[in-house]
């Protein structure tokens, strides 16, 4: 059965949204990611074979689809992948530390390396989630044992959340394509309850599974050290955190280059200070106007040329 428009629009609007950042999709991955409609990989493969407006706009090579002519998608797809396994080999220590953190409940890679798309200039971007009331203390620590370290430049902390405050805003496709991207190191349970918070991301990607997370770990002794810490000394790192580190942060709010995209709040530090949100959001726009017109147009010729207008 050839597919509707909307259905022929989800499968174009979630390869073209993946090649704003050079990613041919495989077909598992266009399944998951599909925007706005439920659908299995089997059934958009047919969907690509029976539309004219796929079969203009989308190619499918090597075991993966790309906007139509951009074979060149592959073999960067290859080297950024190799480059980013082997970024994330040595940035196991970084990992495990932040993850073994007091108050620490989840950390997720986030950005280019959570996809395996990353370039030699990528920073290890971290999605983390805390206890109530210790985002501050905990981001504080992170970024002063990462310069004592020498892995300040590495590491990243540019969104660090509690369990209070799980719900992302703007509730958007920019949000939701960088929720399903996240990849946890640590916390499967607390990231379960996160996307479940989230119920935005299951309407604009309706075949969204989360993956089986990693195994348990051994007990280690946080709960002993929280529990000592959390009769004053916490608090009293939390409190000084705020005021030092957000002050540090203001002074710098001239430098911003997306201020609308930064929360400094009790539970929530977002520090998304130069977002690509906007020129994403633009440039898929423009993405998906050039397709549709070149689909149309292609279609028109075919009926011209087969005598069927």
């Amino acid at each position: 059965m050839i597919p509707t428009r909307e259905q022929e629009l989800a499968v174009l609007r979630s390869v073209i949204y993946a090649a704003l950042f050079d990613y041919p999709l495989t077909p598992a991955q266009l399944e998951a990611s599909l925007i706005g409609v439920r659908a299995d990989a089997a059934t958009i493969e047919r969907w690509s074979r029976e539309s004219d407006l796929l079969r203009a706009t989308i190619d499918y090579r090597d075991g993966h689809y790309f906007p139509a002519g951009r074979q060149d998608l592959l073999a960067t797809r290859s080297r950024r992948e190799a480059l980013s396994r082997q970024m994330l080999d040595g940035d196991r220590r970084i990992l495990s530390l932040v993850s073994n953190m007091p108050f620490v409940r989840m950390v997720a890679l986030s950005g280019s390396l959570a996809h395996l798309n990353a370039e030699g200039s990528a920073d290890l971007d971290l999605f983390v989630i805390t206890a109530p009331g210790r985002v501050w203390s905990v981001t504080v620590a992170t970024v002063v044992l990462a310069k004592l370290l020498g892995w300040r430049k590495r590491v990243c902390m540019n969104y660090v959340v509690s369990e209070r405050a799980l719900s992302i805003e703007p509730q958007d496709l920019f949000s939701a394509n960088q929720i399903i991207h996240l990849r946890p190191v640590s916390g499967q349970a607390v990231f379960e309850h996160f996307v479940k918070s989230n119920a935005f991301v299951r309407s604009i990607y309706p075949n969204f599974e989360l993956d089986e997370g990693p195994k348990p770990q051994a007990p280690s002794p946080k709960p002993l050290i929280e529990r000592f810490l959390s009769f004053g000394p916490a608090q009293i790192a939390e409190r000084i955190s705020r005021v030092s580190y957000g002050w540090y942060l203001r002074r710098r709010a001239g430098t911003w280059q997306s201020k609308d995209q930064v929360r400094l709040e009790p539970e929530c530090l977002k520090l998304h200070t130069s977002s690509h949100r906007a020129e994403t959001m633009a440039r898929f726009d423009g993405a998906m106007e050039k397709a549709t017109t070149k689909g149309t147009k292609s279609t028109k010729t075919f009926l011209l040329n087969t005598g069927a207008a």
